[in-house]
């Protein structure tokens, strides 16, 4: 019996200030991440104990500390950074997704976001 599986993290709303343009830096502007944490939860499932499994609330901390630590030009830039630090504290964890958006991007369109979605693999 396989009990890997994944963990969810959905529309973690925060405000940052990345971007290409001079008034994104400047004003900032809200992101959505989800993430998609593929782990093996084996352990956790026969124990019931936390700490055999992600600690969400650790996990939404990392993120959160890590993608407003620095700012970047790129949402890939930013996701690749949010999913190395995620894959660098949970050693359980296998691989991540990382799908960003901007909800309300300095684009002349009404759209409802635009955004990236990249997955992560650990080496070895």
């Amino acid at each position: 019996m396989s009990e890997t599986g994944r963990i969810l993290i959905e529309k973690l709303d925060i405000y940052a200030y990345h971007g290409f343009f001079s008034e994104e830096e400047r004003l900032g502007q809200r992101f959505v991440l989800d993430l998609v944490l593929n782990a093996d939860l084996r352990a956790a499932a026969s124990s019931d104990r936390l700490a055999d499994t992600v600690d969400y609330g650790r996990a939404v901390t990392i993120v959160a500390e890590t993608f407003t630590a620095r700012r970047y030009n790129l949402l890939e830039g930013a996701a690749r950074a949010v999913a190395l630090a995620i894959l660098d504290a949970f050693p359980s964890v296998e691989s991540v997704e990382v799908t960003l958006r901007k909800p309300a991007p300095p684009i002349p369109a009404t759209l409802g976001s635009v955004g990236i979605q990249l997955r992560f693999q650990r080496e070895g």
